[in-house]
């Protein structure tokens, strides 16, 4: 089990009024998997659940981010040198500046990964 949060104060963008304001911010995850060995098979099942409410200084207007996102997925080593990962994701994000005042997008998504270790 593993998790993070954080939370303070900071710039974000107000579609309403147009304007950067200072306020609130907060946001983490908890990920939770487990290791399990069966023969030479390594199989590690996770879940991850991320959120974050604020804005980011760095990005235009100090972008106003809301994201309420869900991974649950399995990684699979059937060998020290070769992996294996699929993970679904269901996701609601919404990102907004004075460029985009309206952009909320929800969805999900099947990642697959391949990966060789040397």
């Amino acid at each position: 089990m593993q998790a993070e949060f954080n939370w303070g104060r900071g710039p974000e963008y107000d579609p309403e009024t147009n304007t950067v304001q200072d306020v609130p911010l907060e946001g983490g995850y908890v990920l939770a998997s487990y290791f399990l060995k069966k023969g030479n098979d390594i199989f590690i099942p996770f879940t991850r659940y991320h959120y974050y409410k604020g804005g980011k200084k760095h990005e235009l207007d100090a972008t106003k981010h809301r994201v309420k996102e869900l991974e649950i997925g399995v990684e699979w080593q059937p060998h020290r040198n070769f992996e294996l990962v699929a993970m679904y994701t269901i996701s609601d994000r919404t990102f907004e500046n004075s460029l985009n005042p309206e952009n909320r997008q929800k969805g999900s998504l099947l990642r697959l990964q391949a990966q060789i270790n040397f």
